[in-house]
């Protein structure tokens, strides 16, 4: 009976009566690379010049790390300024995700490659997930707060997790949200100037979602406003939690 190969980690399975006399160098082999890798490796994926999105890789047995990236305990995403979507396997794992990317560089996470909000999580820059899979949909158990981002443009987009110091001391400010992003996402805003009052924000939801109750840009004008909008999914679209 010939090697298998289990769901999650791809480990080699020896079939019965296999492998006599060299059953010891698989056993090393899924012990010394396979397993350390799902428990303790720590993968780094370039993607400078990649085509979005990727899909990792999840080659049988002990392999090297680049024939079976979705093995790694924890992947560091960087060298990328857009952004990117990365699909993983539809099996149970645990990762731990960092976004090490810059500029507007927001990572999706897509586990089987369905496309659809339901079966991601979206990362800003400098963002890090701590998360488990059952192959279908993610569930964080801890996400950092990404780093803080000044914009003074007229204009300028948003992405889900970002947080946004927003300052209206020459011009009013348009920040456009994510369209449909995964429910749970959350924007967090804060006039850095105190001049809302005097030039104010407009938030304009993507696509066809509300915010603050309508399909239609909103207008923020109270001096010193600093709060939350999360995602509730399309019935009811963003919906402030802080003010």
């Amino acid at each position: 009976m010939a090697s298998t190969y289990s769901t999650r980690l791809k480990l080699e399975l020896i079939g019965s009566g296999e492998q006599s006399n060299s059953w010891g160098n698989t056993t090393n082999n899924t012990l010394s690379r396979s397993l350390e890798e799902a428990i303790a490796g720590v993968l780094a994926i370039n993607l400078n010049g990649v085509s979005s999105p990727l899909t990792l890789t999840s080659g049988n047995g002990p392999v090297v790390a680049a024939s079976n990236q979705a093995r790694s305990a924890a992947i560091r995403f960087h060298n990328f300024t857009t952004a990117f979507t990365v699909n993983f396997p539809a099996v149970e794992k645990i990762y731990y995700i960092i976004n090490d990317g810059t500029g507007n560089a927001t990572l999706t996470l897509d586990v089987g490659g369905t496309g659809s909000s339901a079966n991601q999580q979206i990362l800003s820059p400098g963002q890090k997930l701590y998360a488990a899979t059952d192959g279908t949909s993610w569930y964080p158990l801890e996400t950092s707060s990404s780093t803080w981002r000044t914009v003074t443009a007229a204009t300028d987009n948003v992405f889900a997790g970002e947080n946004i110091f927003v300052n209206t001391s020459s011009n009013t400010v348009n920040l456009t949200l994510p369209t449909t992003p995964p429910v749970g996402s959350e924007v967090r805003f804060m006039d850095l100037a105190d001049n809302f009052d005097s030039n104010a924000l407009t938030i304009t939801p993507g696509g066809s979602d509300k915010v603050f109750g309508a399909a239609a840009p909103g207008t923020v004008s109270t001096e010193g406003a600093a709060f939350s909008l999360v995602y509730t999914g399309a019935t009811y679209g963003w919906k402030i939690t802080e003010k």
